[in-house]
């Protein structure tokens, strides 16, 4: 069964765009502070999971993945190959995060690229909903 209703929701999601005047550091962010809790880091060299199929065929390169909230949300620290905030790139990330989401059992999920100072948090509202958003993080401090 394909699961469109996934992909028309994310290009419809609530996007929050407007980065603050200073970026906090990642730490300091919306994720680690209201999100992500009691986070503990997997070992990538045995960690296997759909997920990981999914982000290496859309070369997305991991970085760390970290389990919080009791080993349920999945924060992932990635390379993306590409600018999420872009509009150019949203046939792109949708497609990624309607495959993520598949990937992960329909729970909710978060992308941190370092390297661009963005999280990515997907966040299930349904069965077949995801709210998307985005955050500006300082990834030197």
């Amino acid at each position: 069964m394909r699961h469109t209703t996934i992909l028309a929701t994310a290009a419809l999601a609530i996007v929050s765009l407007a980065p603050p005047a200073v970026a906090a550091p990642l730490a300091a962010s919306a994720l680690y502070r209201e999100k992500a809790r009691d986070c503990r880091t997997l070992d990538l060299k045995t960690w296997s999971h759909p997920t990981r199929t999914v982000m290496e065929k859309n070369r997305v390169q991991i970085a760390k993945v970290e389990l919080c909230n009791g080993g349920v949300y999945p924060v992932f620290t990635v390379a993306l190959p590409g600018e999420p905030m872009v509009g150019i790139n949203d046939a792109f990330f949708n497609r990624l995060y309607d495959r993520m989401i598949v990937a992960n059992g329909y729970h909710s999920l978060a992308f941190v690229d370092a390297g661009r100072g963005v999280i990515v948090t997907i966040d299930m509202t349904g069965r077949k909903t995801a709210d998307i958003d985005y955050e500006e993080f300082d990834p030197a401090k």
